[in-house]
């Protein structure tokens, strides 16, 4: 299980994302709305979609297991 992959937070929120061997991970209907600091509502990783470690913030592969940090 490979736990060294990236991608960019902005790609995620903006398309679908499907691990390196091919599985569906997540997909833009899935985004959450925040505030930024001027109150602003911004985009953000759907609630429970994303897991965090000491490493930064992660989704992980359904099928493989594979880790993708956000980066």
């Amino acid at each position: 299980m490979e736990k060294d992959k990236t991608v960019p937070y902005a790609d995620v929120l903006k398309e679908d994302f499907y691990c390196h061997c091919g599985a569906w991970v997540y997909c833009p209907e899935m985004n959450g709305k925040k505030l930024d600091e001027e109150q602003n509502e911004i985009a953000c990783i759907g609630e429970g979609c994303a897991k965090r470690d000491g490493d930064g913030e992660y989704m992980e592969c359904p099928e493989c297991g594979t880790i993708y940090y956000l980066t």
